[in-house]
């Protein structure tokens, strides 16, 4: 009998027709729509979504095969496949495919054969929707205020920026300084010669990491069955389980409904290795009682990734490689950036002054001297960051790799991982969790602003978009009514801290650039 499986979303790139190598017909196979069969003129019918004439299907027989493919009850492909080399047969026909609903009709002739139509990739834009010049020099001028050396008048030095709508991809372009000095023990000296900012350079996310990388994880495991949102710590780390934390569930912890520290000096705690800052986490009080309060924590997102370790037998930054950022393409992305990149990426903060002063000062949190911590820490960095996270609980404590910190990735990668949830949850041929549980995890159980790791934000006509920023200055943001993608990343913190103590923040930036976005649609100056 027939097997028919249906995901709805959105239709991907075209592509020309190609054969590539694929996997072996057991896999179980991906995508918006899926129809199978293996009964001779078995004639099999699915609806799949295009965001425009594109689509991009796949074809996998597993014995000598022929088949008739139409869209909208256009043949596309009728013939015979073969499975020599476990081969995909990649088809793509324009002419078929409308903007909206269509029908995909497959009829078995005989053999045994599966077409799975691909989720949405970005492409770049099309003529019809290209920017003219007045929008490009409008987006170019919108950072300029913006940019530059000074940190009592600048932002930032430096910023990539990426704008995509319907899948296609309006604007992506770098503008300022990726680094222009360097602290050597101490001594700040001005480079020969500034690097630049391109739509390449990569930068450390800081809280990005928190959804695309933890939020990611325990996504996936969520959909995949290995993980539900009301484990408990308990349940999930043995040494939480006699403490005060066993009950909080992973939802809260996504929540930041834990009850939690929102920060702690854990480097300050360690003892040989992070599994003893972990240990430190375990003794440590919550602050609030569970549920009582949404309190943005980096100690449960410290937490969450120390679960994604404990259920998959893989430390973090190893599983999401693995199966999120590879799948959909995401080459940009990781922790600890090899030595290779460091051309590539981001300067940013000159030492670790910040970090130094919350714990001198005790402020914005108080810092806990129960349990008992060393005073003799010596391990400051005294140089400018280039290619090391900048987090101190991520690198001093846990070698570089945490749940809320150490990700490094571009403006590219993060529209892709963008894409993926603004598809319901596949990019390509990847799917990284199920419909439903993307629906899941934007849903805002406790705080109408905080879905399950994603900030929610509410504009004042009502549209509903989701995203995250990051310490550092880095800010990713997508909207499912118009599938609007804004990605801004900056390194605010390479000029240096300005005498407030405080980083500049990112808003007036950020609103200058959806206040473009959003005329988009007016009037267009010819090119």
């Amino acid at each position: 009998m027939g097997i028919k499986r249906v995901i709805f979303s959105f239709v991907s790139l075209m592509m020309a027709s190609v054969i590539i190598s694929a996997p072996a017909w057991s896999v179980a196979y991906q995508g918006q729509l899926v129809l199978q069969s293996e009964t001779p003129d078995d004639t099999l019918v699915g609806n799949f979504q295009a965001l425009g004439k594109f689509v991009q299907l796949r074809v996998y027989p597993a014995t000598p095969s022929e088949v008739r493919i139409s869209v909208n009850s256009e043949v596309i492909f009728d013939g015979q496949v073969q499975p020599a080399h476990n081969t995909v047969l990649m088809l793509s026909d324009s002419k078929a495919v409308r903007a909206g609903s269509n029908i995909l009709k497959m009829h078995l002739v005989k053999g045994d054969v599966a077409v799975a139509v691909d989720y949405p990739v970005l492409r770049e834009v099309s003529p019809e929707h290209a920017l003219t010049t007045a929008q490009k020099r409008t987006f170019r001028k919108v950072l300029q205020p913006y940019i530059g050396a000074d940190p009592e008048q600048h932002a930032f030095p430096g910023a990539a920026v990426l704008v995509a709508r319907q899948g296609e991809i309006l604007f992506a372009e770098g503008q300022g300084m990726a680094q222009y000095q360097r602290l050597t023990e101490g001594r700040l000296e001005l480079l020969d010669s500034p690097r630049k900012v391109s739509v390449d350079t990569v930068f450390d996310l800081a809280s990005v990491t928190k959804v695309v990388s933890t939020t990611a994880a325990i996504m996936h495991l969520v959909s995949e069955n290995q993980l539900s949102l009301f484990d408990t710590l308990g349940e999930l780390l043995p040494g939480f389980a006699e403490t005060d934390k066993a009950a909080v569930t992973v939802q809260q912890l996504l929540t930041h409904r834990s009850g939690l520290w929102e920060w702690q000096p854990t480097w300050l705690h360690r003892r040989y290795s992070s599994a003893s800052v972990f240990a430190y986490l375990a003794a440590l009080d919550r602050r609030y009682a569970i549920g009582e309060k949404r309190a943005y924590s980096d100690i449960g997102f410290m937490l969450l990734g120390q679960v994604v370790t404990r259920v998959t037998g893989e430390s973090i930054d190893e599983y999401v490689k693995k199966h999120i950022h590879q799948p959909l393409g995401m080459m940009s992305t990781t922790y600890k950036p090899p030595v290779s990149w460091r051309q590539h990426i981001a300067a940013t903060s000159q030492g670790n002054r910040y970090e130094q002063n919350m714990v001198a000062t005790s402020s914005p949190y108080p810092i806990l001297s129960t349990p008992a911590f060393t005073d003799t820490f010596a391990g400051y960095r005294d140089y400018t960051l280039l290619g090391e996270v900048n987090d101190g609980n991520a690198w001093y404590a846990l070698d570089g790799v945490a749940g809320h910190a150490g990700l490094f990735s571009n403006v590219v990668d993060l529209a892709r991982f963008c894409q993926m949830m603004l598809n319901e949850g596949g990019y390509g041929n990847a799917m990284i969790a199920t419909p439903e549980t993307v629906a899941t995890f934007l849903s805002t159980p406790y705080d109408t602003n905080q879905a399950h790791g994603f900030w929610r934000y509410e504009s004042g006509d009502g549209r509903v978009s989701f995203g995250h920023a990051g310490f550092t200055g880095t800010q990713i943001m997508f909207r499912p009514d118009d599938q609007l993608i804004v990605i801004l990343l900056t390194n605010r913190q390479h000029n240096g801290l300005p005498e407030s103590g405080r980083y500049p923040s990112l808003n007036a930036a950020w609103n200058s650039i959806l206040t473009v976005v959003d005329t988009l649609n007016d009037t267009k100056e010819a090119p």
